[in-house]
Order: structure tokens, then C-alpha cells, then sequence
């Protein structure tokens, strides 16, 4: 059920940090109508093996993928070519997914956590798809034990960054672009959640910037795994990312991998009430691999407050160990795309570790 707002960090930090018991059978509501789906097929023509999904960004009409490779090193694709090493072939070894996001306007930015627990990121040199900057730590104190969360903010233009730390707590930075110079803050650590319990539930958790109606205005919103399994919702404000509410996700998901989460619309913006756009932007869709070991999803038409029911998407189940990944589908932005690490010890329809995908709108 959905939780009511909570007036006390000591509460939300209880509520949070709850064992269940016993093993449940991921529930929920009734499903919702079915939305129009394709079905599922190899995201890339069978070419990569992963240990990750794949997170996708879109830029001037060009699409940019990444993954983590089976050799634990961070992989590239441009606009639907073959994969390649990030980095010019350099070795970039992480144990997380990778993440990809344009920043500054007009430039692919990719994050990762290193072997070292701090997060580092690479550039696309102008004029050229295929030639990334060295990659660059951010300053030390994120101490990271999965991916980092990013989301460029419409209230000023700034970069955040989440990461989830060694005590299953949020620290997060804002990394600042100022005429093409890139200015880091310092980590700070948010004490209101506490994530799972292991290092697959947080590893792929999601985060947008969408129209907060209960705040009339933009806001961040996180969908994580907390210590109970359960699917929470932390709203930020996204000028300082200070938290605003913790809330659990209505609908009684019980997930064993992070929650991937996407909005439709335009990528760069956030609209409001009134402008073009808006309503597109309030669907969000958020999905985990449920303790079935199938992919999940639920989707929203209010920004993320309210989501319609959990249930398999349609067609054969899709397995998996890993946090799906989901995105507005490039140049539409009207569908999302979604696609897994597919497990193929459960599953024979394809092979184990390749990328499987559908569009969901």
C-alpha cells in the first residue's frame, strides 16, 4: 500500500531498515489494461555479452549505449554500430553498471564506479563519436558500492550524482558546468533511506527530474531497493538535493535486483503544468527483477506518485539477475524501451548473457 508521508528521519529511517521475514511472492495490485508492447528481441542483433543492461542517452539525433562486458570493462556503441571499449580500447574495469547522460548540452558524459569505490567519468570529445576523454575521478568521499544515479537538473543546468555508500546510505554531489569547465562539488551524505541489503539490490537504482505536483515545481525523484525489498520513492529538491519524502511505492513490490526507472517527453526539460509536453513527461515507468527472477514493471501517469500495478510486460517472461534498464525510447521520446541482461540458464529464447529488449508505450 502506499505509504503516508513521514514526519520523522527516525521513522522513515525504521521503516526503511524493516527485515521481512520470509520470502514473498511479488504482488501487487491488479493489472492494469495492457499497454502496447512489441516483443522481446536481441537489443543489438546478438553482438554483446553483458553483465549489465544497457543504459542509452540520445543527442542531436544520435544514440549512445554502454554496458558492462563480461570482462568487467566498460563498452560503447554509436548510433546502432559495434561495440568498443570505452576509452579508445583503454582497460575501464567496474563491478557496477555503467551510466550515460548528456552533459554539458550536447556532450555524452559516461559514469562509473572504479575499483576504488569513487566515481569517475569520461567525455566525448567534440567531433568525434568514437574518442573519449581520460576518465576523471570526482573528489574522494562517495566511498560507492553500485552504480551512480544522474540526472541533470532543469532548476539550474547542474549534473547530480547519487551514489549509494558503504553504510547502504545516499551521498550525492552536484557537478557544475561553467563555459565548458567542469566544477565538482563535495559528497554529501543523505541519512533518510537505507538501501538493500546486498550489492545487486543497489546497483542499478533509477532517477529522474519530472514536475513534483505536490510541490509545484521540479523535483528529483529516486526509485530505490530498501533493506525490506520493497520499491521507495525519495523526492529531492533539485536545486540542493535535499530530501523532501520517503515514500514506499504502492502496489507491494518485493524486488531482488535495484529499480530502473525513465519518463517519456523531452529529455532536457521539465514542463509544467500548461506547457507543451507536460502530460507526456508525468508517465514514468519503473521496473526490477521480482523474486520470481522475472522481469517487473508499473508505470505512471502523475510523475512517479502513483503507479497503476505491478506485472510481468506481455509476451514470454523475461529473466534475469541484474537490474533491468529503461529509457525513453531516442528520437520518439513517446515509448519507452526496455531491455535486460538475459538469464539463460532460466530461459533458452536467447542467449545468456546477450541484451534483450522491447518497446513499451
Amino acid at each position: 500500500m502506499l505509504c503516508a508521508r513521514k514526519r520523522s528521519t527516525r521513522r522513515l529511517r525504521a521503516v526503511l531498515a524493516a527485515v521481512v521475514g520470509s520470502l514473498l511472492v511479488l504482488c501487487g495490485t491488479p493489472s492494469p489494461a495492457q499497454a502496447a508492447e512489441s516483443e522481446w528481441t536481441s537489443f543489438d542483433g546478438g553482438q554483446a555479452r553483458v553483465l549489465s543492461a544497457v543504459y542509452s542517452v540520445a543527442i542531436g539525433g544520435a544514440t549512445y549505449d554502454v554496458a558492462r562486458g563480461t570482462d568487467n570493462n566498460v563498452w560503447f556503441r554509436y548510433n546502432g554500430g559495434g561495440w568498443r571499449a570505452l576509452g579508445d580500447f583503454a582497460a575501464t574495469r567496474t563491478t557496477s553498471p555503467p551510466r550515460i547522460v548528456e552533459f554539458p548540452r550536447g556532450r555524452a558524459m559516461a559514469l562509473i564506479r572504479g575499483l576504488d569505490g569513487e566515481i569517475w567519468y569520461s567525455q566525448v570529445n567534440s567531433g568525434s563519436a568514437n574518442f573519449w576523454t581520460a576518465w576523471t575521478r570526482l573528489p574522494a568521499g562517495a566511498r560507492a558500492i553500485g552504480s551512480p544515479l544522474v540526472t541533470v537538473s532543469s532548476a539550474t543546468g547542474d549534473l547530480m550524482i547519487e551514489a549509494p555508500n558503504a553504510n547502504r546510505q545516499i551521498s550525492y554531489m552536484f557537478l557544475r558546468n561553467y563555459n565548458g569547465t567542469l566544477s565538482p562539488g563535495s559528497w554529501t551524505v543523505d541519512t533518510h533511506a537505507l538501501l538493500g541489503t546486498n550489492h545487486v539490490d543497489i546497483e542499478g537504482n533509477g532517477q529522474i527530474a519530472v514536475y513534483g505536483t505536490e510541490y509545484y515545481e521540479s523535483v528529483y525523484r529516486s526509485f530505490v531497493t530498501g533493506s525490506d525489498r520493497r520499491v521507495w520513492r525519495i523526492t529531492s529538491n533539485a536545486t540542493n538535493g535535499a530530501v523532501r519524502n520517503v515514500s514506499q511505492v504502492n502496489g507491494g513490490a518485493e524486488c531482488v535486483t535495484g529499480v530502473t526507472a525513465a519518463r517519456l517527453g523531452d529529455q532536457s526539460t521539465v514542463a509544467g503544468p500548461g506547457q507543451a509536453g507536460y502530460a507526456q513527461q508525468q508517465r514514468v515507468m519503473i521496473s526490477c527483477i521480482g523474486n520470481d527472477g522475472y522481469v517487473w514493471v508499473s508505470t505512471s501517469s502523475d510523475g512517479g506518485l502513483t503507479f497503476d500495478g505491478w506485472r510481468h510486460p506481455t509476451g514470454r517472461l523475461a529473466p534475469s539477475t541484474t537490474t533491468p534498464s529503461v529509457f525513453a525510447t531516442p528520437l520518439s521520446n513517446t515509448s519507452w524501451t526496455l531491455n535486460v541482461r538475459w538469464n539463460g540458464v532460466r530461459s533458452s529464447a536467447f542467449p545468456d548473457n546477450s541484451v534483450v529488449a522491447k518497446r513499451i508505450s
